[in-house]
């Protein structure tokens, strides 16, 4: 059976460009009435922010046309369970911000004209490889490629034992405690399992990533 269009409101996708914008527009706006002091003044940042704007739009188109491309692999029409799980809602949002975590690493970089915001470049090809990763998974979701659930639960699970590294470490003796980061980072971490448990076995998600 040929999969059938599933049609996305054209208003949706306006909205999310118009608030990236107006986002842009009003962050270039203060840097303009208020970025005149100081040493150097803050309005030499608007490049920057205009470099943003393009780099959003670009990710926003992006990201539709993934999404579009992941709705057209639907054999019927959207009904209410073809609505997205709400955990791979969360890790769709947490693959994405890596995403872009990634995308400022590079721009900052080339901007700085230094390994941004790294001291050293093994360190920062290191979390650059890291971030891609994340990229690859987040594409997959739009894309409904069911590896793209594992690989989600791998990074929910791999994330969860690096906060368990840092707790280990505040937790030793000798070591500077700083409770409310420990009990912060400790529910993190129980979210993260959760989170990495439920992709990894929920039958609505299998089903939902059908392609």
């Amino acid at each position: 059976m040929k999969p059938e269009h599933v049609h996305v409101p054209q208003p949706h996708r306006r909205v999310a460009h118009a608030a990236w914008a107006a986002v842009c527009f009003i962050g270039c706006l203060l840097l303009v009435v208020n970025g005149r002091q100081g040493h150097p003044p803050a309005i030499i940042l608007l490049p920057v922010v205009l470099l943003a704007w393009a780099v959003g739009h670009g990710f926003i188109w992006g990201v539709q046309r993934l999404a579009d491309k992941g709705r057209r692999t639907v054999a019927q029409p959207a009904t209410d369970s073809q609505r997205w799980p709400l955990a791979l809602r969360l890790a769709a949002v947490g693959t994405g911000s890596a995403a872009l975590v990634g995308a400022a690493q590079v721009v900052g970089t080339l901007l700085e004209g230094s390994w941004y915001p790294f001291n050293h470049a093994s360190y920062w090809w290191a979390m650059l490889l890291v971030w891609v990763v994340h990229a690859i998974c987040f594409a997959g979701l739009l894309l409904r490629r069911r590896w793209s659930r594992l690989l989600s639960a791998t990074l929910a699970f791999g994330w969860a034992a690096l906060l368990g590294l840092q707790v280990a470490e505040h937790l030793a003796p000798g070591a500077s405690s700083d409770t409310a980061g420990v009990l912060i980072a400790i529910a993190l971490m129980a979210v993260l399992v959760l989170l990495g448990r439920y992709l990894a076995s929920s039958g609505k998600v299998k089903s939902f990533l059908r392609h």
